[in-house]
């Protein structure tokens, strides 16, 4: 247990530590630390499996944490994603210590050992920036990351944490991304709805029921996305230029940009960029020139991004018919956490998603919410119910931006017009 000469009080927001990191660091730290684990020998922390076969030690666990004071206890939540992750420490009020970034965390793409060490290297380095002694473990971490939507893989990984880095932290909470964005911002069950790189929308109801759409990769879905708006705007070239297909609108603004963006002259050169040396966060970057293209009012770039708000709103429309009722008639209607940089383009996507969901029965009032914060404040509220720790203060009002609300009974004189 850390004494009071360990503790590091919170600080205004103005003044709150934050960090980079990167992988060299990481691999450092992780080299650092096992040289000095190997010199003072360090005490074994229970597990949380240990823990669910001796019901009394779990009991016990909670208890003392329970009467232990909250300006005491550490909690740690880590929003991951496939290029970089974001790790927030509270104290037992649930007001921020420390913010650091770090590099991608899904496992799928790195393998559960090197997933755990880059968790591990993050949680190393804050407590330092803390003054939290390196064999101390947090109390609990919240891990909400992409990949992390299995049950089995998510014990794997914690059992690679537990047996690898016992001094990470004495219990975890996993889920997915979509998990942390959506307890973040709403705390009795909604929408998220994420449109980055990748696409997918996750409903949690009142009762915890989960319903999901999408999220399958690029190869089979991703619709919505940015990588999405890339690939259909690179088809629309190449069909139209091969006379196979014409283009719905004249690529003479999406073929230049394409172009510039990859630094080629000609579709041949595009190959290498979309087979050997294919990246998919680079390629859904064209998004983003293609976003521009709606600001010269380009009409490819403008149907693009009208035909992603309609798949948006299918998303929704999709996972709506599994909401439960105390969802769909609050105050607002169907709450919504919108996630990811395509929604920065929220200008040229409204009319699709309007149109979409107004044309179709189904539902008849929803809000749309942006965070204010990162991903990681959600991450830490689970990893605090994990541990029943009441005292942790959740602000999910001030977590959250409206920026826009639909009531079809308004739409005539509100929703067009808004």
């Amino acid at each position: 247990m850390m004494g009071k000469k360990d503790l590091q009080k919170p600080v205004a927001l103005s003044e709150e530590k934050k960090s980079q990191i990167d992988e060299n660091e990481l691999r450092r730290t992780k080299r650092d630390e096992r040289k000095e684990q190997a010199a003072a020998g360090s005490e074994k922390i229970k597990t949380d499996d240990e823990l669910d076969d001796d019901r009394i030690d779990k009991t016990a666990e909670i208890q003392a944490a329970e009467k232990r004071s909250p300006d005491e206890i550490r909690i740690g939540g880590v929003e991951g994603g496939a290029t970089h992750s974001t790790l927030i420490i509270m104290n037992g009020h649930g007001e921020k210590l420390i913010e650091m970034k770090g590099p991608g965390t899904n496992h799928w793409q790195l393998g559960m050992r090197e997933t755990a060490a880059r968790i591990n290297g993050m949680i190393t380095m804050a407590k330092k920036e803390l003054n939290i002694p390196a064999s101390s473990p947090l109390d609990s971490v919240g891990l909400t990351l992409s990949g992390c939507e299995q049950d089995e893989s998510n014990r794997h990984l914690k059992e690679t944490l537990f047996n690898e880095f016992p001094t990470a932290s004495r219990r975890y909470f996993i889920g997915s991304d979509t998990l942390g964005s959506i307890k973040t911002g709403i705390e009795n069950g909604g929408v998220v709805l994420i449109a980055g790189t990748g696409s997918n929308a996750l409903l949690i109801n009142p009762d915890g029921q989960k319903h999901g759409c999408g999220g399958w990769g690029h190869m089979i879905g991703d619709e919505g996305s940015a990588y999405w708006i890339s690939h259909r705007a690179a088809k629309y070239v190449f069909d139209d230029m091969d006379n196979l297909e014409k283009s719905p609108r004249p690529i003479s603004y999406v073929w230049p940009a394409m172009r510039n963006f990859f630094h080629v002259a000609d579709r041949t050169d595009l190959l290498p960029h979309l087979y050997a040396n294919f990246d998919k966060s680079k390629f859904a970057m064209l998004a983003k020139e293609l976003a521009k293209g709606c600001e010269h009012e380009d009409p490819l770039c403008l149907l693009l991004f009208e035909d992603t708000g309609k798949i948006l709103a299918r998303y929704v429309q999709v996972v709506a018919t599994k909401a439960h009722n105390d969802l769909l008639l609050s105050p607002g209607g169907l709450r919504i956490v919108c996630v990811g940089s395509v929604w920065h383009s929220w200008t040229y996507m409204k009319k699709g998603f309007v149109d979409q969901i107004h044309g179709t029965p189904g539902v008849d009032e929803l809000t749309l919410l942006r965070l204010k914060t990162s991903a990681a404040v959600g991450a830490c509220y689970l990893a605090a119910d994990s541990l029943q720790c009441g005292s942790l203060k959740k602000t999910y009002d001030d977590n959250i931006n409206i920026f826009y609300h639909y009531k079809r009974a308004n739409m005539p004189k509100s929703a067009k017009d808004d």
